[in-house]
């Protein structure tokens, strides 16, 4: 009977020393995988790090970058997914917001926007939209305004309002024939003509079209110049 107890407290004994030897090997190997890493995205450095050493976790910042979405100082995100499991004292890397980019915006107003299309891809912006409307003031094709203003901007795609120049207006050509050319100049810049002047003198002699007929402001008209009836053409 003594024999039996004596071989049941050694079987024990040898139990139990397996078991503390067993563990000790789980250890030593890395067999034990430690916790889940908790959820830090979108949070700033300080809490992530607060929340990581509850959690017997460290952090580290592998490098910042620009983003929209996710405000200055917090974590866009993590290498090691929320859920997975990491040993006490891993690192946890993450990448950092730098904000929005800022970029600096010219000022194009009075511009062709042609050539605001060469700018802006040499700055790396994009025009996200044109508008385009009739200007009896601004000639086609330029640029009335802009949004956002010159100045820095967060955002790195602009808008344009765009002149058509005036609206086409029709009527019938005037008589230029026998007019002093200055007085033709004037006339023809009140309605928006272009004259073509051939030839030299003080007074119209000829014209194309003749007058009556339909033009349009922004037309040409040609006229010959000479010094008028009754003298050398």
């Amino acid at each position: 009977m003594k024999n039996y107890l004596k071989l049941s407290v050694y079987f024990m004994s040898f139990l139990i020393v397996g078991a503390a030897a067993a563990f000790l090997v789980f250890k030593v190997v890395g067999f034990d995988k430690g916790g889940e890493v908790p959820l830090i995205e979108g949070k700033s450095l300080t809490e992530a790090a607060e929340i990581l050493n509850r959690n017997k976790l460290l952090l580290s910042v592998q490098g910042k970058e620009y983003n929209d979405e996710v405000p200055e100082g917090r974590i866009i995100s993590q290498k090691t997914k929320p859920g997975e499991r990491a040993k006490p004292g891993a690192y946890v890397e993450v990448i950092v917001s730098k904000g929005r980019e800022m970029y600096s915006m010219p000022a194009f107003e009075g511009q062709m926007i042609e050539d605001a299309k060469l700018t802006l891809n040499n700055l790396g912006i994009k025009i996200k939209k044109v508008t385009s409307v009739h200007s009896d003031s601004i000639g086609k094709g330029m640029i009335i305004t802009q949004r956002p203003l010159p100045g820095n901007t967060a955002g790195n795609e602009i808008n344009f309002l765009v002149s058509l120049g005036p609206y086409a207006r029709s009527y019938r050509c005037p008589a230029f024939v026998n007019m002093a050319i200055d007085d033709a100049r004037k006339l023809a810049k009140e309605l928006g003509i272009e004259l073509v002047e051939k030839e030299s003198g003080s007074k119209v002699i000829f014209q194309r079209p003749e007058a009556g007929a339909v033009i349009k402001n922004g037309d040409q008209v040609e006229v010959k110049l000479g010094r008028g009836w009754g003298g050398w053409f």
